[in-house]
């Protein structure tokens, strides 16, 4: 069993990598960040984002598995002062994985992928986009952006967008309207819209001031149409087989 450490920037220069690696030693399983079959992620959220860009290539070889020292842990659940507790785990096979799938964008002969969500935005004037949905038109869409956001990425910024949470154990895209313009003269739906895992999103128009956002990272947006979908890859993650998806909510949002 091979093991990688990702830790967020500001633990680099603690001891927290040396006494996981002393901790694999100890059990006699073998570090390597290159080829893990395993990766330990020790921050919060973003740092589990970072943490599947790193390895986006090797998604289908790896498991994730993480120790929350941020502020917000719904991916992360392993406490970071027992680490004896995740190695008994890992041996033992007690241990459940979620695989959740990845969003996939498409445009102008890019791709890329997202675990949380895909937005696009124009940081400088209103947005204007035609919204299809399976080729079938929508809407025209005014305002300060679109999030297209994942079940994993449904509590992240699509719920600050007041967007729905959607249980874990459902693989479906939310599409969340950010600043929409309503009047007399423009109008949207103004409301979340969840579609079903085999549908698609895409939007048209000019998009020469755009930004795409996906996750934590951004590129311009060079195309004037965009498809958006779950895609076939996707990311795994550990739990513990005690894990309940209602207690996480519940500690990060209400407690």
């Amino acid at each position: 069993m091979k093991i990688g450490i990702f830790v967020k920037k500001e633990l680099e220069d603690t001891d927290i990598p040396t006494s996981i690696i002393s901790k694999i030693n100890e059990y006699n399983l073998e570090f390597d960040q290159e080829e893990p079959d395993f990766v330990i992620f020790v921050g919060g959220d973003g740092t589990f984002l970072r943490a599947v860009h790193e390895y986006i290539s090797r998604l289908d070889d790896i498991c994730f598995i993480g120790i929350n020292q941020g502020s917000l842990g719904f991916s992360s659940d392993f406490p970071i002062d027992d680490l004896d507790y995740l190695f008994s785990c890992l041996l033992e096979d007690d241990y459940i994985v979620r695989s959740c799938s990845l969003i996939e964008a498409n445009f102008g002969g890019h791709i890329l992928y997202a675990v949380n969500e895909v937005r696009i935005e124009n940081p400088f004037h209103t947005l204007i986009s035609e919204v299809y949905i399976n080729d079938d038109f929508l809407e025209n869409f005014r305002g300060n952006g679109l999030c297209v956001s994942s079940t994993f990425g449904s509590s992240a910024y699509n719920k600050s967008l007041g967007g729905s949470i959607i249980a874990s154990d459902i693989e479906v895209l939310q599409l969340t309207e950010i600043a929409p313009i309503n009047n007399r003269v423009y109008h949207s739906i103004d409301s979340p819209i969840v579609i079903g895992e085999s549908s698609s999103i895409t939007l048209r128009g000019n998009f020469d001031e755009c930004v795409i956002g996906y996750d934590h990272l951004t590129t311009r947006m060079d195309a004037s149409e965009i498809n958006i979908s779950l895609s076939e890859k996707k990311v795994n993650l550990v739990f513990r087989t005690e894990h309940s998806i209602v207690s996480k909510l519940r500690e990060a949002l209400i407690k």
